[in-house]
């Protein structure tokens, strides 16, 4: 087992490598001044073992973290981990697709709040942005109905059960879901499918969300190729940005959906 020392030494370059050389990264206002013990602990917890842990790749980790950031409206975090997310290879669009594939989970102002910060650090770092137009106008929206049902039951299995009343509120909204969620964001192709579930449960489970929802995303998430250690890893690195109590909750459904599937 490493001594605290070495795991302080390990989160002080995991923060170096990440902020490509930028010394303040380092600092965190306000801890620094009054909470130095909590510097050290974040230092050694969080980037020191959980951004070193095996299971999640780098860039991975980086899809959580801005997920579950933008899900909970930390603007100056997000700031800094956009930076980061850029210097361990996630390419500009990308990170603008992490926002765009949030925007049924967290909703509008959310994303829009992301994409303004996002907008001024390409241009505080000269970033010569071309954005990725994929939405394609002149489908027919029943096409694009029946596209967003195909491209949701791959990510998540059957159909909820008020896609079976189309007339009725629930199936009215269903078919915006399905339209717009499924059939217009899930079909662009700057995220795997992979990626996408990542993002989804990072910001479900900042949000808390356990009900049915929850398992159905577990579900989905094995079906299109994420392990149950991935699965897991995601929610360990979670632990200290969306809390540890969400994060072990939804540690306790994903298990709970192993024994169902009989995943050891």
């Amino acid at each position: 087992m490493t001594s605290l020392n070495d795991r302080f030494e390990t989160g002080q370059e995991m923060r170096g490598m990440m902020a490509g050389g930028d010394q303040s990264h380092f600092a965190l206002p306000g801890v620094d001044q009054l909470a130095p013990d909590l510097k050290r602990i974040i230092d050694e917890a969080l980037f020191g073992t959980i951004w070193n842990r095996p299971g999640l790749d780098l860039k991975q980790r980086c899809l959580a973290t801005i997920s579950a950031l933008m899900t909970q409206g930390e603007m100056n975090l997000l700031r800094r981990h956009i930076v980061r997310a850029l210097n361990v290879g996630i390419t500009p669009n990308q990170i603008v697709e992490i926002f765009i594939q949030s925007t049924f989970y967290i909703g509008v102002p959310a994303v829009e709040s992301a994409l303004r910060l996002t907008k001024d650090i390409y241009e505080e770092l000269g970033i010569d942005f071309e954005p990725a137009l994929e939405y394609d106008t002149n489908r027919h929206p029943d096409e694009q109905h029946a596209l967003g049902q195909e491209l949701h039951r791959h990510h998540l299995g059957n159909l909820p059960d008020t896609a079976s009343d189309p007339d009725s509120p629930e199936g009215q909204l269903e078919r915006i879901v399905d339209e717009y969620n499924w059939g217009a964001i899930y079909n662009r192709s700057l995220l795997d499918d992979k990626e996408r579930a990542i993002i989804s449960l990072a910001a479900l489970t900042s949000m808390g969300v356990y009900d049915n929802q929850m398992r159905r995303r577990i579900r989905g998430a094995l079906g299109v190729g994420l392990t149950p250690t991935e699965l897991m890893e995601v929610f360990i690195h979670l632990s200290m940005y969306g809390g540890y109590i969400n994060a072990r909750t939804s540690m306790r459904i994903a298990r709970s959906v192993f024994n169902e599937l009989a995943i050891e």
